[in-house]
């Protein structure tokens, strides 16, 4: 549970939650253009679910900062 508030945008409650969530998926959009080129994509099994758990290890670790 995060000890920031929930903001308030134009009507819209917005929990701490989604902040940490646009954060990671930031991060995990600047990662992935990182891992395609260089071809870290070839020696993963199924690319669908290494971005799965590469985008929930990546959550964790800013909800982590962030609490």
């Amino acid at each position: 549970m995060s000890l920031f508030p929930v903001f308030v945008v134009f009507g819209l409650s917005f929990p701490p939650v989604f902040f940490e969530l646009l954060v990671s998926l930031l991060v995990f959009w600047l990662l992935r253009r990182v891992l395609v080129p260089i071809g870290f994509y070839d020696y993963v099994w199924h690319p669908a679910l290494f971005n799965t758990a590469l985008y929930c290890c990546l959550f964790y670790l800013i909800s982590r900062l962030f609490v």
